[in-house]
Order: C-alpha cells, then sequence, then structure tokens
C-alpha cells in the first residue's frame, strides 16, 4: 500500500520549503510530502495523485497567492474530495475569508504566519489522528450495516422454516384427530389405517404385553428399525421401569399423554413424539411420530434468535462505548469554555470564538443524546417519569428562552393559552419540553418572515368562571384529559410528498437538507415520546406558506410543586473561617483532572490527582479527603472498585465519593451507587453542579460576585457585561497584617493562584470590594498588578 501525501501550497518558494522540511523532520518518512506553488498546480497534482489511488488526508495551503487564492482552491477540493482535511496558512486572511473557508471547504483549523512550531506540528498530529478515526468509523459502521443485514436475512429464512414446520405440524394433528375418529368406527378401518400410516403404533395390554400394529410392507424396511428401537427401551433394564411408569399414569389419570422423547437410533440420538391414550381393558395405545427434522429446525431457530439478540446487544454495547468516548473530550470542549468565560469578561471577538466552541459543543452533545434516545426508544428502554409540572412557568420559560432568536429573525413569536388550561399537570416534564422545544426551534429555523405561534387547546377541560380558576367549574368526572399543542409558522412549507417521510429517522424535507443543519432525529424522537405520553404528533404543511404541527397528548391534573433554590450569582470564593477542604481528583485521563482543578482551585480548595483507583486509594488513605470526585472507568483500577474498597473501611464511610462518568444508561447509575458512591453527576457538567455537589455533601458556604459577571446566556444571546470593580491602590491592602502581605507578595511573584486564593479568603467581610477585586485580579492571572499592588509595602519595610 503506498504512503499516504501531505500537499503544501504556498507562492513563497522559500516558505514552501521551510515548511517541507519542518514537517519531514516532524513525519520522518511515515507520509510523502508534495508542494505546489500555485493553486492551479495544486489541482493538477491532486487529479494525478486520485488516478493513482494515492491517498491524500491532508492540505496546508497558503492564502494569498497569484491566481486562484487559498480559500478558492479549498473549497474546489472540497467539492471533490470532502473527506480531505484543510488547513489555511497565512497571516494575511480576513474574516470573510475564514469564514467562506469554514462555511465551504469545512476547513479544519487556521493558522497565522508566521506559525508557531509546536503549534503547527500538534495540529498537524491532531488532523491525522482524526482523518483515520473517521476512516474506521466508516469502515466499522459499514461492517455492522452488513452484520445487521445478514441477520436480518437470517431470520427471516428461519421464520420461513419455522411456520412450514407450523404448518406440518397443523397437519399432524388433523391426521391424529383423523385416526381418533376411524378407530371409533371399526376394527378393519383400523387395520386399514394401521397399514396406510408412518407412525410407530404399539398396544400395551393389561399384562404390559406389546402388540405391535400392522405396519405397510411397501414401509416395512423403513420402519421396522423405528419400531425395534422403541419396543427395546420396555425390555433394557435401566429404561423399562420409566417407560412403565408413563403407562401407568395414563391408566392413573384416563387422560390422553402427549411427550417428546429420544431414542438412540445408528449412534445417534433421534426424537420422537408420543400420544399415549388409554384403551378398553386397560390397555393402552402408543403412536409415535419421528420428529427429528422438527427438532433440528427448532434448534436451528433458537440459535438464530440467541444470535440475533446478540447482536442487538454488542449494537447496545457499541452505542454505549461511543458514547461514553464522545462525552468525554465534549466534557472538556464545554468545561473549559466556561472556565475561559468566569475566568475572564473576553474581548467581542474573543466571546464570538467561546461562542461558537460552546455552541457546536452542545450541538454535537445534542446529536449524541438524539442517536442514544432513537436506540433506546427502538430497544424499548425509554419509560416515563410523570411529575407535578407547572404548565405556565414552562410555557413562560419557553417563551424567554426563544424570545431573542425571533427577535433577531424579525419574527413575532406569540403563545396562546388562557386559564381554561390548567396550571398543574401530572405528566413527563422533561419529554413533554423536549418535544416543545422541537417544534418550535424548528419552525423559528425555517421561517425567513411573519410569525411563530404555539396554541394551547384542551376539548374536555373546562373553562372557569370564578376568579379565573380553572378548578371552579367541574363538570367532568376523570382526573384524565386531552391537551393539544399547537405549533404554527409561516415558513417555507413541506412538500406533499414529503409528509411522509418527514417523521422517519434521519429524514428531512428539502428545506432542512438545503441549510445542512440538524441530524433528521428530532421529529422522529419527539414523535415516539409524544406515542409514551398517550398521543401523536401530526403535521399539514403547504409549499410557501407554512406548516402547523400538532401535538396531541393524555395527562391529569397535578398538584403545585415546591420550587428549585435560586442560584446566588456567581461564586467567586469560600466564606472565610470554613475547613479547609481536601478534595482528590481521580481520572485517567489528564484534561479532565485540569477542568476540575480550573473549576475548583481559585477558590481555595486543596486539591490532589490521581490517574486510576489503586492510586486514588493511597493518596486517600494517606491525605484523608473530604470528597473523592471518582471517575468509573481507569486503566490499573477501575472507579468501581476503588471505591467498594475505600466504602469497605471505617474511614471511607466519612469521605463523600462522587462518581463521575459519561455512560447515560440508567442501569449503570444504579449499578454505580450500589457500589457505595454517594451520588452521581454525567460528563460533560456544568461547573455549577459541581459547586451544588459540593454544597451538598459538605455544607460549603460561597462568597457570590455583587458585580455583573458574564453568563453561557450572555454569551449565547451576544451581549457582554463590564466589569465595575473599583481600581485598587497599594494603600488599600494596609487592612491587612504585614505578615499577610508578604505572603500575598510572594504568592504573587510565584503566580500561585491557589496560595493567593487562599489568603483572599481570609480578608474580613467588611472588605469585601477589596476581596472582589482581588479575585478578579487573580482569576485574570494579572500578577504583574498584584506584585505592583503589595511591592510598595514591602520596601516600605
Amino acid at each position: 500500500m503506498s504512503k499516504q501525501v501531505i500537499l503544501c501550497v504556498d507562492d513563497e518558494k522559500m516558505i514552501l520549503d521551510s515548511l517541507y522540511y519542518q514537517l519531514r523532520q516532524y513525519l520522518g518518512n511515515s507520509y510523502h510530502i508534495e508542494t505546489a506553488e500555485t493553486g492551479e498546480e495544486a489541482i493538477e497534482l491532486l487529479a494525478e495523485l486520485h488516478q493513482n489511488q494515492i491517498e491524500i488526508p491532508l492540505i496546508i495551503c497558503d492564502q494569498i497567492m497569484p491566481g486562484l487564492k487559498g480559500d478558492e482552491l479549498l473549497i474546489k477540493i472540497h467539492a471533490q474530495s470532502p473527506q480531505i482535511l484543510k488547513i489555511l496558512l497565512t497571516g494575511q486572511a480576513s474574516v470573510e475569508t475564514v469564514a467562506n473557508a469554514v462555511n465551504h471547504a469545512n476547513l479544519y483549523r487556521y493558522i497565522a504566519k508566521p506559525w508557531d512550531s509546536v503549534d503547527l506540528c500538534m495540529t498537524i498530529t491532531e488532523a491525522l489522528r482524526s482523518y483515520e478515526q473517521s476512516k474506521q468509523l466508516v469502515a466499522q459502521n459499514e461492517t455492522l450495516k452488513i452484520l445487521n443485514a445478514s441477520l436480518e436475512q437470517k431470520v427471516v429464512d428461519r421464520t420461513q422454516e419455522l411456520t412450514t414446520t407450523n404448518i406440518q405440524l397443523q397437519a399432524e394433528i388433523r391426521d391424529r384427530q383423523l385416526l381418533a375418529e376411524k378407530l371409533r368406527t371399526s376394527e378393519e378401518k383400523i387395520r386399514a389405517i394401521f397399514e396406510a400410516m408412518t407412525d410407530i403404533i404399539l398396544v400395551i395390554d393389561e399384562d404390559d404385553n406389546i402388540d405391535i400394529a400392522p405396519i405397510n410392507p411397501q414401509n416395512s424396511e423403513r420402519m421396522t428399525p423405528l419400531v425395534n428401537a422403541t419396543i427395546k427401551q420396555f425390555f433394557v433394564e435401566e429404561t423399562r421401569q420409566n417407560w412403565l411408569q408413563i403407562i401407568q399414569q395414563v391408566r392413573d389419570t384416563q387422560q390422553i399423554l402427549n411427550l417428546d422423547y429420544s431414542l438412540p437410533l445408528d449412534d445417534q440420538e433421534t426424537w420422537f413424539t408420543a400420544s399415549i391414550s388409554l384403551m378398553p381393558n386397560n390397555a393402552v395405545i402408543w403412536v409415535a411420530r419421528n420428529i427429528d427434522e422438527r427438532k433440528q429446525a427448532e434448534a436451528a431457530t433458537l440459535r438464530a434468535k440467541e444470535s440475533a439478540e446478540a447482536a442487538n446487544q454488542a449494537k447496545s454495547t457499541f452505542l454505549a462505548n461511543m458514547s461514553h468516548e464522545l462525552r468525554s473530550p465534549l466534557n472538556a470542549i464545554l468545561g473549559f469554555s466556561q472556565v475561559l468565560l468566569n475566568n475572564n469578561v473576553p474581548a467581542p471577538e474573543q466571546a464570538e470564538n467561546i461562542k461558537i466552541i460552546y455552541r457546536s459543543g452542545e450541538h454535537l452533545l445534542s446529536l449524541i443524546n438524539h442517536v442514544l434516545d432513537l436506540s433506546k426508544i427502538e430497544a424499548g428502554k425509554i419509560t416515563l417519569n410523570p411529575e407535578n409540572l407547572d404548565l405556565y412557568h414552562l410555557l413562560e420559560d419557553l417563551k424567554d428562552m426563544l424570545h431573542l432568536q425571533a427577535e433577531k429573525a424579525g419574527l413575532e413569536l406569540i403563545f396562546d393559552y388562557g386559564t381554561s388550561i390548567p396550571q398543574y399537570i401530572y405528566t413527563d416534564a422533561v419529554k413533554l419540553r423536549q418535544i416543545l422545544i422541537n417544534l418550535l426551534s424548528n419552525a423559528l429555523k425555517f421561517t425567513k418572515a411573519g410569525l411563530v405561534k404555539l396554541q394551547v387547546l384542551s376539548d374536555d377541560f373546562p373553562i372557569a368562571t370564578v376568579n379565573n380558576d380553572p378548578f371552579a367549574s367541574k363538570s367532568f368526572t376523570s382526573n384524565s384529559f386531552t391537551l393539544k399543542f399547537r405549533v404554527e409558522d409561516t415558513g417555507v412549507g413541506i412538500a406533499t410528498e414529503e409528509l411522509t417521510h418527514i417523521f422517519e429517522a434521519f429524514s428531512q424535507a428539502q428545506a432542512g437538507r438545503e441549510i445542512q443543519e440538524g441530524s433528521g432525529l428530532g421529529l422522529a424522537i419527539s414523535r415516539k415520546f409524544a406515542q409514551l405520553l398517550g398521543g401523536d404528533i401530526t403535521v399539514t404543511s403547504q409549499l410557501g406558506q407554512g406548516s402547523t404541527f400538532q401535538l396531541v397528548m393524555q395527562t391529569s391534573l397535578g398538584r403545585e410543586a415546591s420550587a428549585p433554590p435560586m442560584s446566588s450569582g456567581q461564586v467567586i470564593g469560600l466564606v472565610p473561617g470554613q475547613p479547609t477542604y481536601r478534595l482528590l481528583i481521580v481520572d485517567d485521563k489528564s484534561v479532565n483532572r485540569q477542568l476540575l482543578r480550573r473549576f475548583l482551585a481559585p477558590l481555595g480548595f486543596e486539591l490532589k490527582e490521581a490517574s486510576n483507583g489503586k492510586e486514588a486509594i493511597d493518596l486517600w488513605a494517606a491525605w484523608s479527603p473530604h470528597l473523592i470526585w471518582m471517575d468509573m472507568r481507569m486503566p490499573v483500577m477501575d472507579g468501581y472498585e476503588a471505591t467498594k474498597q475505600i466504602k469497605a473501611t471505617l474511614q471511607g464511610q466519612a469521605t463523600a465519593v462522587i462518581a463521575l462518568t459519561a455512560s447515560v444508561l440508567e442501569a449503570e447509575k444504579d449499578v454505580i451507587l450500589s457500589t457505595g458512591c454517594d451520588d452521581f453527576i454525567r460528563k460533560p457538567f456544568q461547573q455549577q453542579t459541581i459547586l451544588d455537589i459540593l454544597e451538598k455533601h459538605l455544607g460549603v458556604n460561597y462568597l457570590y460576585a455583587e458585580t455583573e459577571i458574564m453568563t453561557l446566556n450572555d454569551l449565547n444571546s451576544g451581549s457582554t457585561k463590564s466589569s465595575t470593580l473599583r481600581e485598587l491602590k497599594a494603600q488599600d491592602l494596609t487592612c491587612m497584617p504585614r505578615s499577610w502581605i508578604n505572603e500575598f507578595y510572594n504568592a504573587a511573584l510565584e503566580a500561585d493562584p491557589t496560595q493567593i486564593m487562599q489568603l483572599i479568603t481570609t480578608i474580613p467581610s467588611t472588605e469585601a470590594a477589596l476581596s472582589q477585586s482581588l479575585i478578579k485580579l487573580a482569576r485574570q492571572f494579572k500578577f504583574e498588578q498584584l506584585i505592583e499592588l503589595s511591592e510598595p509595602l514591602i520596601m516600605d519595610e
């Protein structure tokens, strides 16, 4: 197999040579490296490589070139070979140029000139790894499709065989019924039937003597060995008593006995089915038929069923593992986005970059969850979790969530519901919310002008007449009723021929395919959820004039539920006077440990890390942490075993162990908690979730910022807020002892944010403004300003 080729394009020969030798030094002989000085030369070279069936995983291209520009070249290459990864390498590219390459050429990375060698090498390494992983995933998917198709065909074949066998069995039953009827008519007819039959027929009198029914001479050669093998069982000492007990059971119960049994014939077991019934004078007639073929068919069907079940289990395991592998890096993407957001108020262009990262991560997480939801629905593992729901609050929350999106698009967003609809219902709030978000988001996405309207109706719930109380005029006897949610829009509409497929998995209307957004799973999952809620989703639409989706569901009246506690704002530290909380972070992936450290270290927690369960047990025994963040999948020793060993001791019972896992299986949650974990968090997690867990299990009290701090919602809406913390002077630090100022100065010199945050927590609460201003500088890593603040006081000594 030929080596893969990396193509470098730059019109400046010196830069091109530099890039070539740097790549050659870094990659060695693992890849061929080809160069081109113009876009046209690059296209000709690519055509030649493709003609020779040489694989090109990566192209690195300059932007400013004579003739064909870098972004134009990459767009052309993407149209022909979308699998090739593309890196734009230039120092003069505009934002529009980069955006053009990202949108139309699926740009992998933009690197500015002059480039950093380490950054370039790391980027190329990740690009090549991403390329290989994509190839492997495609190959695995193709293998899985082939396996599924093969198994489905086997099931069809085996089902057909079983159907044929069942037809044969029904025919046998009819034959037996016919035989029984003729036996009651006359001995002559019975004898004629005996001679015509191919079954083994024995008559056993009251003294257990055996009489063989007549055998047709034409069948004598085939039937005699079977008859002899059957009769032999009545005279073999090891089996005689068993057969005689069966015969006696028929005499005692006076009922027909049917049984299957096997006999050794020609050194192998041959299966028969026998019907044993009582005759006059306490005699018994034994009619047996060879069913060896049927038994083989049944065994083959059972093996096919087991094979299909194993394949289905393999599919579920594959999806669970893929979810785990994808959610772990997403934890870092979403988590560090929060760190960048919380530690520093970004400039507008940085805010836009963080917004892209965060939203892309959320979109990928949504796709993963959709695939898993669909898989669990198909496997019948999705269940309802009904609870009391404030329907008015849910609708207002959805309106608040989507009104900015509607305003930006110039659309009118209308929510139409009144007091005729009950405020509190009892249903699965999560699934209802997901359905409504999907329908409303789709309506906003595909509507360019006009309005999107959500109307809530109920045909069988009475209209209130007293004080707007929906319970005031109950003219119904049942607590159950029907709710309708109708989402109308004035958007692009859906063609009639597409309406029949709109709810199928991975199916999209023409409008969805044109904007290239979504996975085609949202409506399929929403409809499945609607059916679980006792209803369905229907759609009417006219191309170019809009669509109307209607959710009809069954629900019942609910009661007012207690509201969740409200957050006090941005956490900036720990309230002074608390113990120094020791937290142990256990995860085999350093990026996950680093994320938790970035969340917690600036607040003043004392942290240590372990990369597997064995290290965690050693650190726990020597250091006695108050709480352990325990990843469940690790090498050497996993989190399950480590937690069991820790919780098996008296000391371990006093240590809170919080499980961290990327698994989405509900069954795994029960398994994790059964090992002794005190709580359970799924990746990717929010910083607030981590802080809430610490408050819940350790009783931690936090300091909250009094000034405005940018949140993820601010970021998503594109707004920016500036902090109004006052400017500090050296004199402001004189409220603290000289020893404190010395320690603070040394910590700033060593750029130690953890020590700085711990010192800040000892500042009296009367100096809250000083604390918040210092915290801001520390979180922004502005150590020079901290040194300048404290240095004059040190110099005065």
